[in-house]
């Protein structure tokens, strides 16, 4: 028997559609907290090593007014270290923005990244829309001076959104390419090359700690020399030594340049790729075997960032294992930490890296064992993100979980709210890769589980594009598993987020379609919310007639159901569309909808009814008593943090007062509506300034 049921006065944005009983009692927004500036930016590492030319040039660059800079170069080169230490030195104390936008198997989206930088600022509630969120994002940084690094960037196309407004922030682009078209937006252009041969030995001497590099200077410049005078390998190299004292520098050499003897590739690139992985294998070849399986599944995971708990599940090993194994990794080069964000530990693997330990992976281990370390990913993030969902949405946690080797009973690595929703989003970059993966593999159960069980991430984060890939993909697998109560589950949670989004062509597409479902299975309370969903779409579309023909049905099957709350939800909406004609009448609605919603404990929509009730008696010509119950239900929803429908009271007020003749008043309403509205509806934003600015 499937159960669903949302306790107390559910507080959800904009239309919400559940499977079962929805009761309230979840209140997703949570009022904007004072956060510190942003310090995304990479820890400067502890051998970087000159460079100092290449930091006068862009030290020359910036003092000449430029803001924008692409450092290019071939892989291994430095580009990131070069960058991320040059910004930490430029002071920009109201922020530092990091991404890289080269994803574990596709590149980032744009939309992703603006999401997680404006939430870093405290802006939770964002646009659907790239370009309103490209908007916000320079409306943010207009006044601020900040420096952002963007990591692995192939196209500009990718970067212009990104950029911030302000005229002395710092923008680094790293890259590959040149990315010369970028010259338009007055970006400063510096490639860069290989150390000078007395800095690549320094390098290589303050890896090698111990060893007695130092007092062999040509066997040292030999050995530089062998790496190409490249950071990458040099570090590899140095790191090799200091772990092993007793090899010898013309032994390490000789295993770098053994390669050198293969045909001279067609790409420029790929000799060093070819030395890189030479230098790779020798650090490999030195380590324990636990430690080499450990890299051998990184190079496998469709996911960013690792930690011990993941490495822990994925390699069936305890956590302390999965630990210590990280920390030789990372001692040996392979890894970088990332910034600790509370307790958790964090690390990234190399990009060339990944690369090397993915080959090695499928040279050396079976078909069926490099698949088990995907199944242990996948079912380990779904048991996480299980207990994330029952912690921050619990009625949504409804369906039945399927899970083999990762049980929900497995220790979740957070103890409140806030852990569980940043441990989501520490998974968003990956989550559509982890899903592509999954279905690849046939694991269609897994799939939609795995959507299903990210819904607080898509209810309190809005990350619209995922939200809505994310719920196709998970729609497909439900199809294909042949689960119908999986099915309605998609189509009413992917039809929320296209509505959401303003997609509501697309939104009643899958309304039609989780009604028929629901009329499929017999499910008269699944019915209701589809019909209620259509209804809401057809009245956001300007179609009323068509939105009290869906409304009507919906009453009707609540009704009959006894399910008043569903009955007062759909009230709402026919009030709302008989203010136009019939305001008495819409009056009579909302206080009708409210005393149901009372009834029913659900205060959080109890207090939109009563917004659109004092609405209602000021068009109906009782100004004051209207505006007395709008200012109510106003405190309620700041109470509980809803941003939408504090700024349309707000508004709504501005219109009463501004009725009444109370000018100041009603400017007053219309810009707090203004600054709520930026955050989610730039358009709307600037209409009610427009309207303030006239009066």
């Amino acid at each position: 028997m499937q159960v669903n049921k949302i306790g107390g006065s559910a507080q959800l944005t904009g239309l919400t559609v559940q499977a079962r009983d929805v009761f309230g009692g979840v209140h997703h927004h949570a009022p904007a907290a004072h956060l510190p500036p942003p310090r995304q930016l990479p820890p400067p590492i502890r051998h970087f090593t000159d460079r100092d030319k290449d930091r006068r040039l862009l030290d020359d660059a910036r003092a000449s007014g430029a803001c924008l800079f692409v450092i290019s170069g071939i892989g291994g080169v430095g580009k990131s270290t070069l960058a991320a230490q040059w910004l930490s030195q430029q002071g920009h104390e109201e922020g530092q923005f990091y991404a890289d936008l080269s994803g574990p198997l596709e590149p980032v989206a744009t939309a992703t990244v603006l999401r997680r930088w404006l939430r870093a600022v405290g802006l939770d509630r964002q646009p659907a829309d790239l370009a309103e969120l490209t908007g916000l994002w320079r409306s943010v940084t207009a006044a601020r001076t900040v420096a952002v690094l963007i990591d692995g960037a192939g196209d500009p196309a990718q970067i212009r959104p990104l950029l911030p407004a302000g005229a002395a922030s710092s923008t680094v682009v790293t890259s590959r390419s040149a990315l010369r078209d970028l010259a338009i937006d007055g970006a400063v252009l510096h490639p860069l090359k290989a150390l000078p041969l007395p800095a690549a030995v320094q390098l290589l001497i303050r890896m090698a700690g111990d060893h007695p590099l130092a007092s062999t200077p040509e066997a040292a410049a030999l050995l530089a020399e062998a790496c190409h005078r490249l950071p990458l390998p040099l570090v590899l190299a140095g790191a090799r030594l200091a772990a092993r004292p007793q090899h010898s520098v013309n032994a390490v050499a000789g295993a770098l340049t053994r390669s050198s003897s293969a045909p001279a590739p067609a790409n420029p690139e790929d000799p060093i790729r070819m030395l890189t992985n030479a230098a790779l294998d020798e650090t490999y070849q030195d380590l324990e075997a636990e430690q080499q399986g450990i890299y051998r599944a990184l190079g496998l995971l469709p996911v960013t960032d690792v930690d011990p708990d993941m490495v822990a599940a994925v390699c069936q090993m305890s956590r302390g294992h999965a630990e210590w194994g990280l920390e030789i990794l990372d001692e040996q080069q392979l890894l970088e930490p990332l910034p600790q964000q509370g307790p958790r530990v964090r690390y990234r693997l190399l990009p060339a890296a990944r690369e090397h330990a993915r080959a090695l992976a499928v040279r050396h281990d079976p078909d069926r064992d490099r698949l088990l370390v995907l199944r242990r990913l996948c079912e380990w993030i779904l048991a996480i993100s299980t207990h994330a969902q029952f912690r921050l949405t619990p009625a949504q946690a409804t369906l039945r979980r399927s899970l083999t080797s990762a049980e929900p009973a497995a220790t979740a690595p957070f103890e409140d709210d806030a852990g569980a929703l940043a441990w989501l989003e520490s998974l968003e970059v990956s989550l559509l890769d982890v899903l592509g993966a999954a279905e690849a593999a046939g694991w269609d159960d897994l799939v939609w589980q795995l959507v299903d069980s990210f819904w607080p991430l898509f209810l309190r984060r809005h990350p619209y594009e995922l939200w809505i890939s994310a719920h196709e993909i998970g729609l497909g697998a439900a199809r294909r598993a042949g689960n119908a109560a999986a099915v309605r589950q998609m189509l009413a949670s992917g039809a929320i987020g296209l509505s959401s989004a303003r997609r509501l062509d697309e939104a009643i597409n899958w309304y039609l379609l989780a009604l028929e479902a629901a009329l499929k299975q017999h499910d008269v309370r699944d019915e209701g919310q589809a019909l209620l969903g259509l209804g809401s779409c057809h009245h956001d579309a300007g179609h009323p007639g068509r939105a009290l023909a869906f409304l009507g049905r919906a009453i009707t099957v609540w009704e009959e159901c006894g399910y008043h709350r569903g009955v007062a939800l759909a009230t709402i909406v026919v009030g709302e569309i008989a203010l136009a004609d019939e305001p008495g009448r819409a009056l009579d609605l909302f206080v009708r909808a409210r005393t149901m919603l009372l009834e029913a404990d659900d205060l959080y929509d109890a207090a939109r009814a009563l917004v659109m009730q004092g609405h209602a008696r000021v068009v109906t010509g009782d100004g004051a008593a209207g505006i007395r119950e709008m200012e109510i239900a106003l405190g309620k929803l700041a109470d509980a943090g809803s941003t939408r429908w504090q700024a349309r009271a707000l508004e709504l007020l501005g219109q009463a007062h501004q009725g009444q003749g109370s000018v100041d008043a009603a400017r007053a309403c219309y810009q707090r509506a203004g600054q709520l509205y930026d955050v989610m509806r730039p358009d709307d934003a600037a209409r009610v300034r427009a309207v303030a600015a006239a009066l």
